[in-house]
């Protein structure tokens, strides 16, 4: 009887384990690690988050901006942090992006990192400067056409969606544009509004105010369907391009090994905040919406995209930025 009561006492020890490490969080302050800098979309989600979250989670929730390497940079320090749950990632698609391109990586962008959650998601919106005269997409097709490399595009570097996005677009159309390419949104937009650049791909919820106020005119979204912010733009399948479908999106990723318990009641946790009325509210007016999920459902996102980025980065033959 001896040998068999030490086994049982074993594997209880084993099972128990994960078990006393979820009842025991937290036991600290938690950290959002975010990797680009303050005042952008990213940023704006992570201190809504950490508001909310710290009275439910009762402790401190600390953003920590850490800008750098095409995201890179915090995304390393995350996967070598302690699997405890009191350190976490808000990444992007660029999460996908960097894996699909490959090459020497600090870290395995699917085995070193458990998946929590989505958390929002946005389609981009293709808009013109008035001066083009474009009032579809067919119109930019038929002026590249006739009149190639005249029409520009303000892209965000080859790191980011929107220039994977159009460029694939590129070659299903068989046009040429010009790239020009912006560190940040913010100055890309500043030059589309001018008339500096004729093209550039834009948050939805952002764009079509623009667009309606008359400054810009939207073209296609790059959703599957229509997005509920913009319901009269159609979208690039309606328009002749049934492949194309582009939508960006946030999640929050933990360091590998992080208990499943916690990870698990961070990601509801973190559900019931993303789609509190308010906070939809706020981060409308950034154009993204709420879109939480199981850790599994974000897995499968992070890898049906890096092979929809792959097929992408294949195609046009995009080269990465230096990382």
């Amino acid at each position: 009887m001896k040998p068999l009561l030490s086994i049982l006492l074993a594997a209880a020890t084993l099972f128990a384990a994960p078990l006393a490490g979820a009842a025991d969080f937290p036991s600290q302050a938690v950290r959002i690690v975010v990797p680009f800098g303050p005042g952008g979309g990213t940023d704006v989600v992570a201190r809504l988050l950490a508001e909310r979250l710290a009275p439910v989670l009762g402790v401190p929730v600390l953003v920590d901006n850490k800008p750098g390497g095409n995201s890179v940079i915090a995304t390393r320090q995350v996967a070598l942090a302690p699997a405890d749950g009191h350190t976490l990632l808000l990444t992007t698609d660029i999460h996908a992006i960097n894996a699909a391109y490959g090459g020497t990586m600090p870290y395995d962008s699917l085995k070193d990192f458990a998946f929590v959650t989505q958390l929002t998601t946005s389609p981009l919106m293709l808009l013109a400067h008035p001066s083009t005269g474009m009032r579809t997409l067919g119109d930019l097709v038929a002026q590249a056409k006739a009149q190639p490399g005249r029409l520009s595009f303000a892209s965000l570097g080859s790191s980011s969606p929107h220039y994977l996005g159009f460029e694939w677009f590129k070659r299903m159309a068989g046009i040429d544009l010009i790239d020009v390419p912006y560190k940040g949104g913010g100055q890309a937009l500043v030059d589309l509004l001018g008339g500096q650049v004729s093209l550039s791909l834009i948050v939805a919820g952002n764009g079509i105010k623009h667009a309606r106020a008359g400054k810009l005119v939207a073209l296609a979204v790059t959703s599957p369907a229509r997005n509920a912010a913009a319901p009269e733009v159609p979208t690039f399948a309606e328009s002749g391009y049934p492949e194309f479908a582009l939508v960006d999106w946030y999640a929050i990723l933990a360091p590998a090994g992080t208990p499943a318990a916690v990870v698990a009641r961070l990601s509801r946790e973190i559900g019931k905040v993303m789609h509190d009325p308010a906070v939809v509210e706020r981060i409308a007016a950034v154009g993204l919406d709420p879109a939480t999920g199981t850790p599994a459902e974000l897995e499968a996102l992070v890898r049906r995209d890096i092979e929809r980025y792959r097929h992408m980065i294949a195609l046009t033959g995009a080269k990465p930025e230096e990382r």
